[in-house]
């Protein structure tokens, strides 16, 4: 049962998200009238809430927009977003504040109560929070100002590194309730962090060295390897902020876009092709959203809500792609991509694990999407072309209220039961003609849980680390063990408070010192060891294989890059991408439309599905326009050498390789001219250092 402190902190959230009903109103007048520990507690609430939307605001710059929660409705032709600055999140904090003033205004007069006074005759913040008397609240239009208590955020206990890899002279204990800066975030993350290092006796690995980290950054960020001309500039650059600017760079760069395009492209409808998707005009709908840095909780709204044709509608691609068996596939990926649940069982029982998750749940959330249908385009009858193939005919999302407006279901012991739309305790009766999907959407925006910007904060922390909070990682109901839970917790405030900022939220998780830390003590770390099923502790940075599409765009920019060709990606190159990578996927019919991806990560496999012709043209130009700008001596070609790793393994070669590229320029030697020796022996290693184990890692 819920206890009445509980239900203080409860209802303040709804009076802080929504407003309250009558009954809500009522009650929250009944708790707060005769018990001044509620009261201050509600002050108290009020107080942190503005905090964090000051803050917010504070820190908003042209790049940073704020989400509006009320979705626009489908009908509307075009998105009308409201992109709100640092005014109005000051705005926000004070209405938030004078909500507070209005219930406590129609409370009883307490004659017991005293309100301490500061200097300049205003209560003070001491005497509101512990002697609130609430017969001497000023009405709305005469609301004092209040300083705010700070919102402390502590700082490591240990001297920290900065991204540099030099410590840092000074600590920062606190942050003021105006700073909510990236650098307030991270130095609370790597607080966080560090308490679990210290719980385990555990000892993190180095910092890493710059050319693991450049590397790393750039697999994760913008899904490539470095172009040599990173790499050179990178290392060679002795500012001590060089780390900082280069991720600032990256995540505003459209190469971050398109790669965030490309995986939730494929989380949404899979890499194989399907019935009624349009996966151009998806991509395009995505690359705009992150482009344009469209808040998280927009994008997903957009994605759950949108009607009309696919071609012309990029998001309407999502749904089109899982409203088959009864929009069931749409209802557990919605579950699973947006709000981190696992409920495909739920389909035919109550959650197995966690005692309170019922089967009846997972029918509410299917009836959001009872009044959704595809269908396809009337083709023109001169198109012959479109006419003979529904893969040229475009599709539609178009929504029909059904006269049966419940969702019927049968539980295990085969009775049939009914249900409405609901989410988060709100029922939409059966008499509503509100849009479904529309006020799902809306619902998902004002969730008291914030499970959207949860599941997103752990997806985005296992994208960079490997692994995130959660085992797996789109399963984070009760019973999910979480590894960090305040961090967690945290974050998700934070990434609300941004404003569901994406671009903030990977510059906080990039910015880490457990990100900035090298692969390192891999073998000798026994504690640490998240790929043996065990919790992980970030300790060290998870050497993990590359994606095919890592893979696919990393052998593109290493040859080209090397050759010093052009590396920008065309249309034509992100078309030959899509088929290579369609060429090891396989769809099952499943209730979440599941598909496999027989990929084992090795260039072999790459470069024989990859068209090796192809490949093998493009190196043999590489490595001749190598020898022709280095020459052909032998010190010409240690330095073709040196090019190369760099541009293959963003590292030096080792003396192994050194050693293995003179004896086999020697060999060559001796059978042919030295001007066709070192252009064949530069194209020997760059196949090496391509099919080494080392290229298809990320690390």
């Amino acid at each position: 049962m819920t206890s009445p402190r509980e239900e203080v902190i409860r209802l303040t959230n709804l009076q802080i998200e929504r407003g309250l009903d009558e009954s809500e109103h009522e009650r929250f007048n009944e708790l707060l009238r005769d018990n001044d520990e509620f009261v201050s507690l509600y002050v108290e609430l009020l107080a942190v809430h503005g905090q964090l939307l000051w803050g917010a605001g504070y820190a908003a710059d042209t790049s940073v927009s704020r989400s509006d929660l009320s979705m626009d409705t489908p009908a509307d032709a075009s998105r009308q977003r409201t992109r709100r600055r640092h005014t109005v999140a000051v705005a926000a904090t004070l209405l938030s504040l004078l909500c507070g003033w209005l219930v406590l205004s129609d409370l009883p007069p307490s004659s017991d109560a005293v309100v301490e006074e500061a200097p300049n005759g205003q209560p003070s913040p001491s005497g509101l929070r512990e002697n609130i008397a609430v017969d001497q609240l000023l009405p709305p239009q005469s609301v004092p100002v209040v300083e705010l208590k700070p919102l402390v955020l502590d700082s490591l206990n240990s001297p920290r590194t900065d991204m540099s890899g030099d410590v840092v002279a000074e600590v920062v204990d606190s942050v003021s309730p105006i700073d909510f800066s990236d650098a307030a975030i991270v130095a609370r993350i790597d607080r966080l962090v560090a308490d679990t290092w210290q719980q385990y006796d555990l000892a993190p690995s180095p910092i890493a060295s710059d050319r693991e980290w450049i590397r790393r950054v750039c697999l994760n960020i913008v899904g490539r390897i470095p172009t040599l001309e990173e790499s050179t500039a990178f290392l060679t650059s002795d500012s001590p902020r060089k780390r900082r600017q280069l991720i600032g760079d990256l995540i505003e760069s459209t190469e971050r876009s398109s790669h965030l395009a490309v995986i939730w492209a494929n989380m949404l409808v899979g890499r194989t092709e399907r019935r009624g998707v349009n996966r151009s005009k998806l991509f395009e709908f995505l690359f705009d959203e992150f482009q344009q840095n469209a808040p998280w909780i927009d994008t997903v709204g957009e994605l759950i809500s949108a009607t009309g044709r696919n071609d012309r509608n990029g998001a309407t691609n999502f749904l089109l792609a899982h409203l088959n068996n009864e929009a069931t596939p749409a209802t557990a990926v919605t579950a699973r991509l947006f709000l981190g649940e696992q409920m495909s069982c739920m389909q035919c029982h109550d959650h197995p694990f966690t005692k309170g998750l019922e089967q009846s749940e997972y029918w509410a959330l299917n009836a959001f999407f009872k009044d959704t249908d595809r269908v396809t385009v009337p083709v023109a009858m001169t198109d012959s072309a479109a006419r003979s193939s529904l893969r040229n005919a475009a599709w539609k999302l178009v929504d029909r209220h059904r006269e049966e407006r419940m969702t019927f279901f049968e539980n295990r012991a085969g009775q049939l039961q009914t249900v409405l739309p609901a989410y988060d305790g709100h029922i939409i009766p059966a008499d509503s003609n509100v849009d479904r999907r529309a006020e799902l959407a809306r619902l998902l925006a004002a969730d008291s849980k914030a499970k959207v910007a949860k599941a997103m904060v752990n997806r985005m922390w296992a994208h960079f680390f490997g692994h995130g909070f959660t085992n797996p990682v789109d399963d984070m109901g009760p019973h999910s063990v979480v590894s960090h839970p305040e961090l967690l917790d945290f974050l998700t405030d934070a990434f609300v408070a941004s404003g569901y900022d994406v671009q903030r939220l990977m510059t906080w998780v990039a910015s880490s010192q457990a990100w900035q830390l090298s692969s390192e003590g891999d073998v000798v770390n026994t504690v640490d060891r998240p790929e043996h099923g065990e919790m992980p502790l970030f300790s060290r940075a998870y050497v993990r294989r590359m994606t095919p599409e890592q893979v696919y765009e990393s052998i593109r920019i290493a040859v080209r890059s090397v050759g010093q060709l052009p590396t920008t990606t065309t249309a034509v190159s992100s078309k030959h991408r899509r088929e290579w990578v369609r060429q090891f996927a396989r769809a099952y019919e499943t209730d979440e439309n599941d598909e496999a991806v027989d990929f084992d990560g090795t260039i072999a496999q790459a470069m024989v599905m990859m068209n090796g012709g192809e490949v093998d043209d493009a190196i043999r130009q590489a490595s001749r326009a190598i020898v022709k700008h280095g020459g052909t001596s032998a010190t010409a070609g240690t330095q073709a050498l040196d090019r190369v790793a760099l541009a293959m393994l963003t590292r030096e070669p080792t003396s192994d390789e050194q050693r293995v590229f003179r004896r086999h320029y020697r060999q060559l030697v001796r059978t042919s001219p030295s001007a066709e020796a070192i252009p064949t022996v530069v194209e020997d290693m760059m196949w090496a250092y391509l099919n080494s184990s080392e290229f298809v890692l990320v690390h």
